[in-house]
């Protein structure tokens, strides 16, 4: 730039603590003869990133980092000044606020302290002086811009539309300033196959999201059925954070080092497919620069912890007929005129749109027709009791899709009817459910995937169906009463399944051998004996529980179970383990609503209220503990006994509790 044009600054600033500062910067260094920029949006309480941000920050020389206790936790100013940084602007740290905590991707030779208005027409001249000179901060490695060095996220969706309006508004719904809540959580909520986890996937690949969250952006799912492991998954946290895994030893351990990393961190934490609050609670942490981001169909999971609710939205006319010409693999202006009806049945839904789209790759005009006639013709009268409501478009399109192929194509998808929901099939199971070897299951994974009638792993190894495709292939089974059954053998055994997908025929016939004699079992387990090609336990006498008898399905923990105790009205399950701690369950689901931490030894045993509110645990480290039950919170500690607590009783309003110890009281 000529040197008679002024020098180009751009001013970052949080609205909350540094407006005041950057607004007399702005009157003041124009009057010196700078070209200052400065937001002047954020200063009415709009604070969005903008491309006009994006404009400034890349065409000015230098940016005045405005350092508060607001800028230290804004994802805004975070990515400013570390864009700024990367585009090779001088930037100069300002401290605006006394106390306030520097960033450590912030290195200065020193910081211009514009705290005390006594001295600032003297601060003034040195900060010109710095600004017309070299003085600037340089960015250490370890936050320059560089790939992901432990990825998280899943892979893009094939077709991947770009949707920046959308991104936009999701961005600044997670940049947004909530000073209600101790912990910024944002609940993206839509309905099922809106396009929910492309949205937020699309997320975590946006640069200045990046850039806004240095220290690590994790992705987790959760799942309606999905066996969770806790250390695992935390290690998997620890692991794209960047933390030691060697403090990741024990379930505590796990817990009490990832609030402790995670409180010092920028980083943003997605969990995909939200069911239950539980999904989420033990990844809700205090930590000021981070943000907490979860997908879920239900809204309310979102009020019950406090969320800030954003919603998804269907795709506009262009967009639906993008995402249509992609699937297609045509352009836009290829599309044939009867576009807009396709789009109009498909209800606008990105799924119902992707499977449309791809029956229709490489067909003539006149095989487009053929199938809006088919879309309107689709017959659902006789499994629409079995489909949920609001959801016609999609079911339309797949019925559409399943009728394109071949019979023996249409029984292999509807054998996937006995998965359960979040369930990956792994290859074994699918050469059992499709009387195919491996080479012949994976080229029909990769039919179904090609046809987006399921969804495949990247290599090809097992498949699952979205909730919505699995609602239609169940409804096609001949049989409710007998594909229940299934499931509920399926249930019993996912733990074992989990662990080696080769027992899939074993455990099945083995837990439905009492219904033998319903014709539509006794077909399903003909089919799964003949189709298993490796060798299996056929057992002869009934030793495992079936579906409908006494066990509802089996709970694992880590460590051993000493005790166990049920609510009144059974919704809850806590049991006492040898690894200190109690682990509340939700029997209905299998699902492990949290861990209760605080015992310093073995557990022995544990009450519940009749009402579920309240637990009492007794352990071996000499003490009682009372638990409020819905928030973990551990209550009151009850000392007194000089050795081991054994058990614990608990009055029916739960206002007394009897303990017994080993020292004979």
């Amino acid at each position: 730039m000529p040197s008679s044009e002024p020098l180009r600054v751009f001013i970052s600033y949080a609205r909350k603590d540094g407006a005041a500062l950057a607004q007399r910067l702005q009157s003041d260094l124009t009057k010196e003869g700078l070209d200052v920029w400065l937001d002047t949006q954020r200063i009415g309480g709009g604070a969005v990133w903008s491309t006009t941000i994006e404009h400034e920050i890349d065409t000015r020389q230098v940016t005045l980092a405005l350092l508060s206790p607001g800028s230290y936790a804004s994802e805004i100013c975070r990515a400013e000044q570390l864009r700024a940084l990367d585009k090779g602007n001088r930037v100069i740290p300002v401290v605006a606020v006394t106390g306030s905590e520097l960033p450590i991707y912030l290195y200065a030779r020193q910081y211009r302290d514009f705290t005390n208005d006594a001295d600032y027409s003297e601060r003034l001249d040195g900060l010109l002086a710095d600004i017309r000179g070299d003085a600037t901060a340089s960015l250490p490695d370890a936050y320059r811009k560089t790939p992901v060095t432990y990825l998280t996220t899943p892979p893009r969706v094939a077709n991947y539309l770009t949707r920046p309006e959308a991104l936009c508004a999701l961005r600044d719904a997670i940049f947004a300033e909530d000073h209600r809540q101790p912990i910024a959580l944002t609940a993206l909520v839509g309905m099922g196959g809106i396009g929910k986890t492309v949205l937020a996937k699309a997320l975590t690949e946006d640069e200045v999201v990046q850039r806004a969250f240095p220290d690590g952006i994790v992705w987790l799912t959760a799942g309606k059925e999905r066996k969770r492991d806790f250390i695992e998954e935390m290690r998997e946290v620890a692991k794209a954070l960047g933390d030691d895994l060697s403090r990741y030893d024990t379930a505590l351990a796990c817990e009490n080092q990832y609030r402790t990393t995670i409180a010092n961190k920028a980083a943003l934490i997605v969990v995909d497919d939200v069911w239950s609050k539980a999904d989420i609670e033990p990844l809700l942490a205090e930590s000021p620069r981070s943000r907490f981001l979860f997908t879920t169909r239900d809204g309310a999971v979102g009020r019950f912890v406090g969320a800030r609710e954003h919603r998804a939205d269907l795709l506009d006319g262009a967009q639906s007929r993008q995402l249509l010409a992609s699937w297609a693999n045509l352009s836009v202006a290829e599309l044939p005129a009867v576009t807009d009806d396709i789009v109009a049945e498909c209800g606008r839904l990105p799924l119902a749109l992707s499977v449309v789209g791809a029956i229709l790759r490489g067909a003539d005009e006149e095989f487009w027709t053929d199938t809006l006639d088919l879309l309107r013709r689709a017959d659902l009268s006789a499994i629409q009791e079995q489909l949920p409501p609001g959801q016609e478009s999609f079911f339309r399109a797949v019925e559409v899709s399943f009728r394109s192929l071949d019979p023996a194509m249409q029984e292999r998808y509807k054998a996937l009817a006995v998965l359960l929901e979040d369930m990956s099939a792994a290859l074994p199971i699918l050469e059992t459910l499709w009387n195919v070897n491996r080479a012949d299951a994976r080229r029909l994974i990769r039919q179904f995937v090609d046809r987006s009638l399921a969804q495949g792993d990247e290599a090809g190894e097992g498949v699952r169906l979205h909730d919505l495709q699995l609602d239609y292939v169940r409804a096609q089974f001949p049989d409710r009463d007998a594909l229940d059954l299934i499931h509920g053998a399926v249930r019993l055994s996912s733990h074992v399944m989990g662990r080696d997908p080769g027992q899939f025929t074993s455990q099945v016939v083995a837990r439905l051998r009492p219904y033998r004699d319903m014709p539509a079992i006794e077909g399903f387990l003909a089919k799964l004996v003949e189709a298993t090609r490796i060798p299996w336990f056929r057992l002869l006498q009934a030793t495992l529980y079936s579906p409908g008898t006494s066990l509802i399905r089996t709970l694992e923990a880590r460590s051993n179970i000493s005790a166990v105790a049920v609510s009144g009205d059974g919704r809850l399950a806590v049991s006492a383990c040898a690894d200190k701690t109690l682990k509340v369950w939700d029997p209905n689901s299998g699902r492990e609503v949290r861990t209760l931490r605080g015992h310093s030894d073995n557990v022995a045993g544990v009450a519940v209220s009749a009402d579920g509110r309240l637990a009492v645990s007794a352990s071996a480290d000499k003490t009682l503990k009372v638990w409020e039950l819905n928030s973990g919170r551990e209550v009151h500690t009850l000392g007194g006994h000089s050795d081991s607590v054994t058990g614990v009783a608990v009055s029916a309003d739960g206002r007394q509790a009897v303990s017994a110890s080993k020292d004979k009281h």
